[in-house]
């Protein structure tokens, strides 16, 4: 459910209980027992990041309402994202002597009319964010750039995401438009 083993996830429990109690104004009071307590809270939060499931499904699986979900979600996500950033391996290092797949996705939201055009891809004909995608041949996800907007270029996500200076020495297969581009060799 978390991809965490027992011992990891009960050490970030503990990493997020200690930044709880170290906070000047924590979003949450730790000694507070809430609906799902301080390990299940952490558990919904890796289980929203890992599944991506709507909050009322977490919240049937746990057998709590949407709004704890999402108040639990609200509270506690920074500080897991916080924790976590710090154990986030080097894109280099992680890819060293594997071939790396690179490719790129829209991912489709709504139609933001407040943002113009910005988000409206001519090549796909919807509204969303590109980013880049790189994973071994195994499937393995190695990273996932930052989002784009769906209007800007293949080539413009991938020059600014931070994979060419990361696979600079590695063997790679890309789309004709990255070794079109000279971008993959």
């Amino acid at each position: 459910m978390t991809g965490l083993d027992t011992d990891q996830l009960d050490g970030l429990v503990a990493r997020v209980h200690q930044e709880l109690v170290e906070d000047p104004d924590p979003p949450v009071v730790p000694g507070r027992m809430w609906a799902l307590g301080l390990y299940k809270s952490v558990v919904l939060v890796l289980f929203l990041l890992r599944q991506n499931p709507v909050q009322e499904a977490a919240a049937e699986l746990l057998g709590v309402s949407q709004a704890t979900v999402s108040r639990r979600w609200t509270a506690l996500m920074s500080v897991v994202e916080k924790i976590l950033a710090g154990h986030v391996p080097d894109l280099a290092e992680a890819s060293a002597g594997r071939i790396v797949l690179v490719g790129r996705t829209l991912v489709t939201t709504w139609d933001w009319a407040s943002q113009g055009s910005t988000m409206f891809s001519g090549k796909h004909r919807d509204t969303g964010f590109n980013v880049q995608v790189a994973a071994t041949l195994a499937g393995d996800l190695l990273a996932v750039s930052a989002p784009f907007p769906g209007s800007r270029h293949d080539m413009h996500a991938w020059r600014h995401s931070g994979f060419p200076e990361a696979f600079t020495d590695r063997e790679g297969i890309g789309d004709l438009g990255y070794i079109g581009s000279g971008m993959l060799t």
